[in-house]
Order: structure tokens, then sequence, then C-alpha cells
């Protein structure tokens, strides 16, 4: 078989619904195939906007770039052209010349020279590159490691064929997922060009340039996420069929929004390793809960927070809620258990916080014996999470996700038939899978489960109901409504303690609401202890070698949270 359009063969050819299939760029096709490459064609005349460098139109033919800055700066004087949200759009090509202008002193002119058949020398000038004041130039330094890429269709849609066949040919085929999945439900992303973490990044960066107060507008403050309102996305959806169907086998998460299992997804079949918004769990008998709202305490956390960063707080702290040592906010939720009383604590992993040990050794177990990992709308860029991604060195690796990662290259390896075992694709994640699907159902079966979203929408809304009626920071009787059976959490001796780490210098350490996780037990005064540390004191269990602990940079000392419903001051 002839090489693909881009680096490497296709893997082996598989009849995705017509018996007949037809050769394009020396790959055979099928006809579904055939029809998908055909639609995605016709995208390359779509418009995208005016590139803010050169201001010609962006088609959909090639790869567009989008950076985001912040919109408390005065732009109006700036060489690039922003929008209102403070989004710069760009052909990737211009973002080249963007990006290595700053790398350069001053005003230049890149030329090159070139020889005729009469060797005399020509000199052919280039357009000039960009001449940014200092003030644009150090804030896109800032915001260059969180531009976002778009593939063109015909890009996606050859990378959709490739994904499905490696999805068909895969024995344990898993999927680590992100952030970046449920941002079409309308939740935010934390690396993205105006992601959480992002966003605070490039706040207190130009809160360090001490900019004059007429180059920058009124602070917008955050009011966080409603999570009763999030509903399952495209992405989410296609997941739980791909299980049902047998195709993929295990979801590893780092999401704590709970909508992989709202979308229907077991326990059995899922790692949440930074929690669940949903679920709670008593810290006396271990009893575990799952909930139709939201549970964690925001104003006892916001109220932490606040000392934390301001060494006060306008946030009258709850009588239930004790200061967890290990992350420094708060996880009692203000209720009780039915069983014995107990307080009921939420089962997010803040950063410092042990992720739950059976949690994560489910997902190790299913790591070590996959042979393809398709990590979606994550940067990879949280420890422990990320070191799940290869923990088969032998793995195929599916990469979707706008910005780049320090795991693009594997997705490039190939077997010894010189085949490619992954694939890397810029684009949103429900864009790819909707690609994907048309390749792995019929048409019959995707035209009538894509039909049916309404149906299940309602299904989902009869799922969550509004917490307005409850008093987030009162001990309520709240009915529960338990997992299949009462889990009890107990005490498990592990040679290795893991904590939520992340890895990447440039981010600052952050505690959002959105960033969830599965806790360890924790001791009676909310904090997490091992066996080895009765007297709650946050320290772990000295025979603990390898970190299992979820913790930021170091960079910024303090801890920022976007809470549901409490706006940060």
């Amino acid at each position: 078989m002839s090489s693909s359009p881009f680096r490497g063969g296709m893997p082996k050819n598989y009849d995705s619904g017509g018996s007949s299939s037809e050769t394009e760029n020396g790959i055979c096709l099928t006809m579904t195939e055939k029809k998908l490459r055909s639609t995605a064609s016709k995208t390359k005349s779509k418009i995208f906007g005016t590139c803010s460098h050169c201001g010609q139109l962006i088609t959909g033919e090639k790869q567009r770039v989008e950076i985001a800055i912040p919109t408390t700066v005065n732009s109006s004087k700036f060489s690039l052209s922003y929008d209102s949200h403070g989004v710069a759009k760009l052909h990737n090509s211009c973002w080249k010349v963007v990006h290595s202008s700053l790398k350069q002193r001053g005003r230049r002119r890149n030329t090159r020279t070139s020889r005729t058949s009469s060797s005399t020398a020509s000199v052919i000038t280039t357009p000039e590159l960009p001449n940014f004041d200092r003030l644009e130039k150090d804030i896109l330094k800032a915001v260059a490691e969180s531009a976002e890429f778009h593939d063109p269709m015909v890009t996606v849609s050859w990378e959709a064929i490739r994904i499905a066949r490696l999805i068909k040919s895969s024995r344990h085929c898993i999927v680590f997922t992100g952030a970046g999945i449920s941002t079409a439900a309308g939740i935010g992303d934390y690396r993205g060009k105006s992601g959480k973490w992002t966003s605070l990044d490039l706040n207190d960066f130009i809160n360090d340039l001490s900019l004059k107060q007429e180059e920058c507008s009124e602070e917008v403050e955050d009011i966080g996420v409603d999570y009763e309102n999030l509903r399952p996305t495209y992405t989410h959806e296609a997941l739980k069929i791909l299980l049902d169907m047998g195709f993929i086998k295990y979801i590893i998460s780092q999401n704590g929004d709970g909508l992989h299992k709202l979308s229907g997804v077991k326990n059995a079949h899922i790692s949440e390793l930074h929690g669940n918004v949903y679920e709670e769990y008593c810290e006396e008998c271990g009893t575990r809960y799952t909930r139709d709202m939201y549970t964690p305490d925001d104003v006892a956390g916001q109220y932490y927070d606040d000392m934390q960063e301001f060494k006060k707080s306008t946030v009258k702290l709850p009588k239930h809620a004790i200061r967890c040592k290990t992350c420094g906010l708060t996880h009692r939720t203000g209720r009780k258990c039915e069983k014995c009383g107990g307080y009921l604590l939420d089962t997010i992993i803040n950063f410092g916080d042990d992720l739950e040990e059976d949690i994560l050794e489910r997902a190790e177990n299913h790591a070590a014996k996959t042979d393809l990992v398709i990590s979606l709308g994550s940067t990879m860029s949280v420890t422990p999470a990320n070191g799940l991604v290869t923990r088969n060195k032998s793995a195929g690796l599916v990469v979707c996700n706008r910005q780049k990662t320090d795991f693009d290259s594997l997705c490039d390896r190939t077997n010894s038939d010189g085949v490619r075992t992954g694939s890397r694709v810029f684009s949103d994640c429900d864009l790819l899978m909707k690609c994907v699907m048309s390749l792995l159902l019929n048409t019959n079966d995707l035209i009538r489960w894509e039909g049916e979203r309404d149906l299940r929408m309602r299904k989902y809304d009869s799922q969550r109901q509004k917490q307005s009626t409850t008093e987030p920071n009162t001990v309520s009787s709240v009915p529960s409504t338990s997992l299949s059976q009462h889990t009890k959490l107990s005490p498990q001796p592990s040679s290795s303690k893991r904590s939520k780490t992340d890895n990447r210098s440039t981010q600052v350490e952050a505690r959002t609401r959105s960033v969830k996780g599965d806790k360890s037990k924790k001791s009676q005064d909310g904090s997490r202890t091992s066996s080895s540390d009765p007297a709650g004191t946050g320290t772990r269990d000295s025979k603990d070698k390898t970190k299992r602990t979820r913790s930021g940079d170091a960079r910024d000392s303090g801890k920022r949270r976007a809470s549901k419903r409490v706006k940060r001051g």
C-alpha cells in the first residue's frame, strides 16, 4: 500500500459501510470514507475571518491559529488586530512570521539570496516583520504557548480515517480525557487561549508590567460554572456508544464535571482521577453517595481561599467546615451520612491531595495492557495522570487537542511495516469524533443515534436538579441516590502514593472548582491522612516512595479558585 499524504502509511483497510472502494492519493478508501473526504473538500472555501497579520481572508484550505490577549489591555495601538474578546486569528504561515519576529530586535528585513544560471546574485526581499512595541511583544511572548491551532477539514478527515482504522484493529483501546471535551458543554478549559489557568497567568503577567490605569479596563469578575446546567457533549456520548460497542475498553478522565457518568458510562468503565462534583463520601464509615446536585461547599472553600491569599475574608465560615491540611481548603459538604451520621466529604482532588488509590490502580491496569491510547482535549501536563498515557511504551497514541503537547512526537511513531501507529489532530474534539463516528457506525444507526439526542437531553435534565433551594453551608437531609452499592473506603496500605502535580513550569498553581478528582481517605478533621498519620498532620506515610499527589507549579505560592456560585474578590 502506498504511503498516506501525511507521514507514515495507513493502517489496514476496513469496510466502513460499503462494499465498493476507491483510491485517493494511493490509499484504498471505502465508499463511506470517500464520502467523508468529499464532504471535507467542500469546506476549503469556508471563511473563518480575516488574518490579523496580513489582512487576507482565512479559508478552510489551510491550518489557522488563534491567540488571545487579556481583555483588560487596550490593544487599539497594537500591530495585530484583536476582536472584542482579545482574540486574533492568523494563517499558520503568518503566525510563524509573528512568532519568529518575537525573537528579533527592532525592525528587520528578511532577505535571501538565490543564484541564477549565469551565477549572478539576485536579492529577493520579503515583507517586513511586524514592528511590535515593547508591551505587545511582551504580551505575545506570554500568550504564544497557549496558541490554538486548527487543522483544515481535509486534514481532519484523513486523520479520522486513520483513527477509525486504528480503533478497529486495536485489541484494548483506552481513552484519556481532559477539560477540552467539555468546552462545548459550557465549561472552560485550562490551558486554551482563553483558558482558566492561561487567564490567571496573563493577568498576573499584566499586573507585573505595572500598566498605567488608562491602558487597562475594569477587571471582569469570575462567576464560576453552574454545573447543574452542563450536559454531555457529542464526544461524551460518542465515547459511551464506543464503550457499549466494545471499540474502547476504558476511560481515564481528569474531569470532575460528572458528564461521563451522566452520559451513561458505568463505574466499572471509568477512572475519574480528579473526582466528581456529584459524589461525596462519609469521613467516618466511607459510605459513598452519588447525588443529582453539586456537592462541594463553595462558601467554606471561598473562606479558606481568601485566608490563604488575603489573610482575611468577608465570607462567614460555616460551623461544619474544617481546613484540610494537604490542600488548605475544605472538603466537608455540610451533609451527614445516612448510616452513621458522620460528615460527608466531596471527592475533589485539589493540588497537594492524594489520588484515590483504587481508582488510580484501575487506570494503571488498563494503561499497562492497552495497545492504543486516544487522548482528547488534554495537554497531558498534570502528573501523575499524564504518566498513564505512556505507561505502555509500545502502544499507539492518538492526540486531539488544539494546543501543542509534549507528547506530539509520539503520534508519528511507526511499526515494523512503516505504518503509523498514532495520529495528531489539531481540532475541536466534537468535530473529529463526528467524523470518526461516521466511519464506525453504519449510516442508519448513526442517523438514528444522532436523531435521539433530544430524548437523551431530557433524560439528562431529569437526573440533575437545581441547588438554588439548598443551602450549601448547612447540614441538610437531602435524600441521596446511592451507587449500585454503598462503597466502603477502607485505608489501603500501599508502597506508593502519588500527588497531583502540574509539570509545566510556565503555569500558575491554580485551584479551580472545575479541576476535580477523587481523594484518598481523610481524617476526621477533613485533612487527608495515611494510616501512619493518625494525628491528622497532613504528612505522608514515610514508607511511600513514589509521589501520587496532585500539586501545581511552585511559582505561585497562593491557590486560586473559581467557585460555582461565589465570585472571586
